[in-house]
């Protein structure tokens, strides 16, 4: 449901536009990385795969893990982002807290699939109807790196829909050896899911383990009421980058 404001990105084989075009969240995690050699990221929520195609496309070093547990969104990924090889893992699991078969909570908007129940109706664009739950299966990040021997990681890129604590609660390890080098997650501030962590208990987890908020961008706030914000992105950077 929630999707950068981006430009489209280019196909592989496309020249790479000028640094100063890039918006929002994209733009933000390119002025930190956009002399960096080579990019480790992990791309949870990956949808259709809009955003997984813009880290190959505009950090030619990048070698993408994508995660996305609906089959119907995991299909269309797969269509998208065929045309850059073995550059990108496709995987069919969600990222959660532990490994393990979790129940996704699927809706009518298929960027709305969540772990958690689907909350307060004022805050969304439009309605959105629960549909049967699936089984799906899970990993933790700290299980996703140790398999994929990936002692750091560049970039976690966060948009599962609430979950975002539970699986950063997974990447326990990681995070205590300040492991993650910048995480760029959706983060609300209404309550959208039964349950969930908003932006305050996101940045009070990560703040106790070192990180710092870089930014917060792309805000969304009502259209009935310009005065309640109701999601954004944010990013948080590993004490590593803050040096002067």
């Amino acid at each position: 449901m929630f999707r950068w404001r981006r430009a489209t990105p280019p196909a592989p084989n496309e020249r790479e536009p000028a640094r100063p075009e890039l918006p929002g969240l994209l733009g933000a995690q390119f002025r930190i990385f956009a002399n960096a050699p080579s990019l480790s990221v992990v791309d949870a929520g990956a949808h259709h795969g809009q955003t997984t195609a813009e880290y190959l496309r505009y950090f030619p070093g990048s070698h993408v893990i994508a995660l996305e547990p609906d089959p119907e969104n995991f299909a269309i990924a797969r269509q998208i982002l065929a045309p850059f090889g073995d550059r990108v893992e496709l995987l069919s699991c969600a990222l959660a807290e532990t490994d393990g078969s979790v129940s996704l909570r699927r809706t009518s908007h298929s960027g709305a699939h969540s772990l958690l129940e689907v909350g307060d109706m004022r805050y969304y664009d439009a309605p959105v109807e629960a549909l049967a739950p699936i089984e799906v299966q899970a990993v933790s990040l700290d299980s996703l790196c140790a398999a994929h021997r990936l002692d750091r990681l560049d970039i976690l890129k966060m948009d599962i829909q609430g979950a975002e604590l539970l699986a950063l609660r997974g990447a326990s390890s990681l995070l205590a050896r300040q492991a993650i080098g910048l995480i760029a997650l959706e983060v609300l501030f209404q309550p959208l899911y039964r349950n969930q962590p908003t932006f305050w208990d996101i940045a009070d987890h990560l703040r106790s383990r070192g990180y710092a908020l870089q930014g917060i961008h792309d805000q969304r706030h009502h259209a009935v009421n310009h005065a309640v914000l109701r999601w954004a992105d944010a990013v948080f950077v590993a004490p590593r980058l803050l040096a002067l």
